[in-house]
């Protein structure tokens, strides 16, 4: 099967080169299935693409072993699982950035420091929203940016929700042990027992540990269904914006609250 080429997704034919007919031929397979046909034969799937059914299985068998398609033991399928997580991860990321918003705002305002939303992706920190901060102060995050996770607060807060196997296996052939002050985790034992002290705090401070001369302070989101830490949220500012004393007594209380404001509703 070859799909028609959209004149207005394409500045010229010629551009038609660049896709994939085999994985355009995939994606109509999983566009086969609605709310009111979520079960299909592979007849059914090839009449709806208008190829054979020689070829619909090719397709089907692929889906499958990729595990985007489950078959059903009547010889019929349906979507899996896998693809409802791919949407639900996009669609949970969006509502977090979005909620986020005027909660970083509101937080940039009462600090006039730089403020972070960051997750974790396998063993690095990505910042998926930030407000910048109010001053000549310049943060060197954008979104997107991404920090190895072991050597900064935040991700750290964010590995200690893992539970210690998970934490082993992502690290098992981690070798970018890179040094940025005395509490930078060296090798994996040092990293699980740095964890275990996380696992105690219910909020992070760095105090020029991973950018030099920069405070960090770093709290827990969490999900409301079901308890789980799913993103991280912070300020960083220059270590001589306030004192260490205030910075501590006063500054992590209002990080505290923006935390627990956002995890009020994200559900």
């Amino acid at each position: 099967m070859t799909i028609p080429l959209a004149n207005d997704d394409l500045e010229s034919a010629s551009e038609s080169k660049y896709l994939v007919n085999s994985l355009l031929n995939g994606l109509a397979v999983l566009e086969c299935f609605s709310k009111e046909e979520s079960v299909l034969t592979i007849s059914q799937i090839a009449e709806k693409l208008e190829v054979n059914r020689s070829s619909a299985f090719r397709l089907i068998y692929t889906l499958e072993s990729a595990g985007y398609i489950r078959k059903l033991p009547n010889k019929t399928y349906t979507l899996n699982s896998k693809v409802m997580k791919l949407g639900f991860n996009v669609l949970s990321n969006q509502d977090i950035i979005e909620l986020s918003r005027p909660i970083l705002r509101n937080l940039r305002d009462q600090t006039a420091a730089a403020c972070n939303l960051a997750v974790l992706e396998d063993t690095e920190l990505v910042y998926i929203n930030h407000i910048d901060a109010i001053g000549p102060f310049t943060s060197t995050v954008k979104i997107g940016t991404r920090w190895p996770a072991h050597a900064t607060v935040m991700g750290q807060l964010l590995l200690s929700a893992l539970p210690v196997e998970e934490v082993k296996r992502r690290y098992k052939h981690f070798k970018e042990w890179k040094q940025y002050s005395e509490l930078t985790p060296y090798h994996l034992p040092s990293l699980l027992n740095r964890l275990d002290y996380v696992r105690t705090q219910k909020i992070m401070m760095s105090w020029g540990h991973f950018l030099k001369g920069v405070a960090v302070c770093t709290a827990p989101i969490y999900r409301q269904r079901d308890g789980k830490m799913v993103a991280v949220i912070s300020i960083s500012c220059p270590m001589n914006t306030f004192s260490k004393v205030y910075f501590e007594d006063f500054i992590q209380n209002i990080v505290m609250n923006a935390a627990e404001e956002l995890s009020s509703v994200v559900f």
